[in-house]
């Protein structure tokens, strides 16, 4: 592969991850901070209650739009010299370096599930659903959005490892889970102290979904 086709695969998709796009959408379409919501209580449910589903799709519709978009230009630039799927890892893996340590934040940015939900849909349809269904599992079973996200980074394994076979795939996804690990490490202190938040089983999780989902 190209060394400057990579350079421009990375630049891009790790610049991506570093916008902060929900938080440029609140003050674009809703003209208000975004951090303003969810003091105390979950961002995304206090979002819904005041502004509804169009105050969520607002917010939330273009960076789901861009993580999807964003996996696609990496195939698509990696694929000059037939590795697009490669090309999607990579992508994604760029994305959840400028997600979860943005250089605009001095390295401290948000939990990444999101991008791993979505980007791995865009690399590879059957491995994303079976991420999907690792991340539901792990929501349901253990009740802490943080848990769950590790679960569905090691789903993301087992799928790199028997759906997409591409020569990067696999090494990238452990080095995802290995630095997910580091970003959650004081949300699993506070799991271990009995601290943390858990899911509620009796209503939507989506109402758990806190700032840095």
């Amino acid at each position: 592969m190209n060394a400057l086709l990579l350079s421009i695969t990375a630049i891009i998709c790790y610049v991506s991850g570093c916008v902060d796009t929900p938080e440029l959408c609140c003050q674009w379409f809703l003209h208000k901070n975004l951090r303003s919501y969810g003091k105390g209580q979950s961002r995304f449910q206090v979002l819904y209650q005041e502004e509804g589903i169009p105050g969520l799709l607002k917010v939330y519709l273009l960076d789901v739009i861009k993580i999807f978009v964003t996996v696609l230009i990496g195939g698509w630039i990696l694929g000059i010299h037939d590795h697009a799927v490669t090309g999607k890892v990579f992508a994604l893996f760029c994305l959840e370096m400028g997600r979860m340590y943005p250089v605009t934040r001095r390295c401290v940015g948000s939990m990444g599930i999101k991008e791993l939900l979505i980007g791995m849909v865009a690399v590879d349809s059957v491995s994303g659903i079976l991420v999907l269904l690792f991340f539901v599992a792990g929501a349901y079973f253990t009740r802490y959005l943080s848990l769950a996200g590790l679960i569905a980074a090691l789903g993301a394994i087992l799928g790199a490892v028997v759906f997409i076979r591409a020569p990067m795939a696999v090494p990238m996804m452990i080095i995802i889970f290995v630095l997910m690990c580091f970003r959650h490490l004081n949300h699993l202190v506070r799991i271990l102290q009995h601290k943390e938040p858990q899911l509620s089983r009796k209503t939507d999780l989506s109402y758990k979904f806190d700032e840095n989902f």
